[in-house]
């Protein structure tokens, strides 16, 4: 499943969330670009299991160097998933597998929703 275009990125920049089906369920995942790399997480707090963004695309803090949790502002490493900062210190997100593929972003082993 196509995500988004590359070049539609920003870097640093994130985009989602979107509605796809992983493991037969349907979930929401967000890819973020930070320092020329991709990453996808589940949009998911790991403290409370809230959605992560503000707004849509809107998961990095003002920097653009971290994504934060708009429910009590836990603070994650864009590459690893780490949390940096807040309640959930010690934990992570949950990464989803990408591949970029002739420009585009893509959910790696993903069917389409009908």
């Amino acid at each position: 499943m196509i995500l988004c275009r590359l070049d539609d990125l920003a870097d640093p920049g994130a985009k989602g969330p979107f509605l796809v089906e992983l493991d037969g369920e349907r979930k929401q995942v967000f890819i973020v670009r930070y320092d020329g790399q991709v990453r996808g997480y589940l949009n998911s707090c790991p403290h409370v299991g809230a959605p992560l963004e503000m707004d849509q695309d809107k998961f990095l803090d003002l920097t653009g160097s971290e994504i934060i949790c708009a429910v009590h502002a836990a603070r994650f490493d864009p590459l690893t998933g780490d949390c940096t900062w807040g309640p959930c210190r010690g934990r992570r997100l949950v990464p989803v597998a990408l591949i970029i593929d002739d420009g585009a972003v893509i959910l790696a082993n993903s069917p389409n929703l009908s």
